[in-house]
């Protein structure tokens, strides 16, 4: 079951670009050449944006160190870092501390003094259960380091964890994603973050793929992967409440959800993007002029948009739609003070013929074949002309 946070509930977001090697389907804003004294030069211009940066008047309920590999980073420097969040918030003690991290970066000391940082929820990149596949993909770990990230997680007393995976790789078998899913699911996470891969124009992944050397699994074989995964959590007791994501009951991700909920986000460091009073805007992406601009004292936004009532209304639409508990008739109408039937009424008609929406007493959601046709559903909204 998803969770209606309140409407002023915000979120944090920390950047970290830092990776020992890039990926070949990633288009992140990551470097790969920097060492220990740039990670403390650059958490120092991170602990300075911070300070300068109004924060929302509502409650925190999430920090999120994504990246990059955070994990590479020291966790004095996490620690220190909360502990200027913590300055300016106060107790952190019911916030949701994530951090991202690789499985090859992963040793039981180095957890333990994440965990002693305050960070209480581990989300470790497993990608895939194959050493063919980890190899393609130019991951650093192996398939054992994963099986030890997670042991080792547990003796450094986390309880919360999740898993990423992708499918759709280049010449995956169902098979393989079988096996992938079912010893991702004998590790026990709380929580299991399942993506489909996605070519990104100027990856390494891109170019093979164009130049012939790599083939992507046929439409009906992904379909079958998603399928597949939905099945075998369901079986293990993981109810899916996102399109990408599953979850034990309790464990569902607060992060992800301020995202879909249209609550404010703010976002630290190179290239992230944050969300306020219908405001978005986003720091420049070069990691060193980051850094030198903070220490000068000069503002690190790049560029920003105001968001209309008409584009928050249609955003509110297909990013709640992700959800699998869809969106909140009542909480649409409080926010714009216009009901879901009088600004979508030809939208939700249509969908609700086509067998694509449920719209119910007090909530909208997607049936299971919208599920599988969820990007067909959400242009719906993105193309809408309401006002």
């Amino acid at each position: 079951m998803t969770i209606e946070f309140a409407p002023d509930d915000w979120g944090l977001y920390v950047h970290i670009p830092f990776c020992r090697a890039r990926c070949t389907y990633c288009d992140f804003n990551t470097v790969t050449h920097m060492g220990e004294d740039q990670h403390r030069q650059y958490l120092d211009a991170v602990a300075r944006e911070w300070q300068s940066t109004q924060m929302p008047t509502g409650r925190l309920i999430s920090v999120f160190f994504g990246g990059g590999t955070p994990s590479l980073v020291h966790p004095s420097l996490i620690a220190e870092f909360l502990d200027a969040v913590r300055d300016r918030v106060g107790s952190l003690g019911d916030v949701e501390i994530t951090l991202e991290s690789n499985p090859g970066t992963l040793d039981p000391n180095r957890l333990t003094a994440f965990r002693r940082a305050g960070v209480n929820r581990l989300s470790v990149g497993a990608q895939a259960m194959q050493a063919d596949h980890l190899k393609a993909l130019n991951r650093i770990h192996s398939v054992e380091d994963i099986f030890l990230a997670v042991a080792f997680a547990r003796q450094a007393q986390f309880s919360n964890l999740n898993l990423d995976a992708i499918y759709g790789l280049p010449s995956q078998t169902v098979d393989q994603w079988r096996e992938t899913l079912r010893k991702l699911i004998d590790l026990g996470p709380e929580h299991l973050s399942l993506y489909r891969l996605q070519v990104e124009e100027g990856t390494p992944l891109a170019a093979g793929v164009a130049q012939g050397d790599l083939h992507l699994p046929q439409e009906d074989l992904v379909a079958d992967m998603a399928d597949l995964a939905s099945m075998m959590l369901a079986a293990a007791g993981y109810e899916t409440y996102e399109i990408s994501n599953w979850a034990r009951a309790g464990h569902e991700s607060r992060h992800n959800q301020l995202y879909w909920t249209l609550n404010s986000y703010i976002g630290l460091g190179a290239g992230a993007h944050s969300f306020h009073n219908n405001r978005r805007w986003w720091n420049l992406r070069g990691v060193r002029r980051y850094m030198m601009m903070q220490e000068a004292g000069e503002s690190t936004v790049e560029g920003e948009e105001r968001l209309s009532v008409a584009e928050q209304m249609r955003e509110y639409m297909w990013l709640g739609l992700r959800r699998r508990d869809g969106i909140s008739k009542d909480r649409f109408a409080t926010k714009f003070h216009r009901s879901t039937e009088d600004v979508f009424e030809e939208q939700l008609a249509k969908l609700v013929d086509l067998g694509l929406v449920v719209n119910g007493g007090h909530r909208i959601w997607l049936t299971h074949r919208g599920w599988e046709m969820a990007n067909y559903v959400f242009r719906f909204f993105i193309d809408s002309g309401v006002n």
